[in-house]
């Protein structure tokens, strides 16, 4: 299989054909900064156009009405502006640690491999995998559009489980909801991919490895919830 001829149709490639893309980004690793810098922006477009359309002044209700534990100080600071710089920050920082920490399992379940690559390499690919979660902020997007911008905040956001379930901040699940991805079958078939791609190890081992992370992580977190 040819690799991705250049940066733009790799970003292609990640939806039309993934070894392609990854071939590509073993040879260039520095294309991998490309998604990533794709991936921040995403958040600020999406955000920056949901407050252009919210019904602000029924937001803030709605948010002061589900919020019981505020001080009237706390409540000040639901202003529009800092509402959207938190849920940008809170975005990019997900997303940033997602791949940092990916990469980090990647790099470590691979050593067994003859072919070994460094951690920016794996960082590069952890961007391609994560990259399908624009096309969420697009759908997110077009959702607020269509409901004329009568949608809360936590259920905006239709890369997580949460857009469809709209758990208030107050309830028990509610963090789980909003970091668990839609996209998740999409993610482990991207990292399946990228391990086929790079490594000579066997379909079924490099199922495992890509899907581990994902199912253990939040295996594990609605444990501790249904314990706690």
């Amino acid at each position: 299989m040819m690799p991705s001829s250049n940066p733009l149709i790799m970003l292609v490639d990640i939806f039309r054909s993934p070894s392609a893309c990854f071939l590509a980004l073993h040879q260039r690793g520095m294309w991998g900064w490309q998604p990533y810098i794709f991936l921040i922006i995403s958040p600020f477009l999406f955000w920056g156009a949901y407050f252009d359309l919210v019904n602000f002044d029924w937001l803030f209700k709605t948010l002061s009405s589900q919020m019981v534990d505020l001080t009237p100080q706390q409540l000040e600071l639901l202003d529009a502006n800092t509402l959207m710089a938190m849920e940008i920050i809170q975005d990019i920082t997900y997303r940033t640690i997602t791949i940092l920490m990916l990469a980090f399992w990647f790099k470590l379940a691979t050593k067994p491999s003859q072919h070994q690559h460094g951690y920016w390499r794996w960082v590069a690919a952890s961007a391609v995998i994560l990259f399908p979660a624009v096309l969420g902020d697009l759908a997110s997007y077009v959702s607020v559009l269509l409901n004329h911008g009568y949608v809360m905040t936590y259920a905006a956001d239709l890369n997580s489980l949460n857009g469809l379930l709209k758990l208030p901040p107050s309830n028990d699940w509610s963090a789980f909801a909003s970091a668990f991805p839609l996209l998740l079958p999409w993610y482990i078939a991207l990292g399946y991919a990228a391990v086929i791609s790079w490594t000579e190890f066997e379909r079924g081992q490099a199922l495992v490895i890509s899907a581990l992370p994902w199912l253990g992580y939040y295996f594990f977190w609605a444990i501790f919830i249904l314990i706690f």
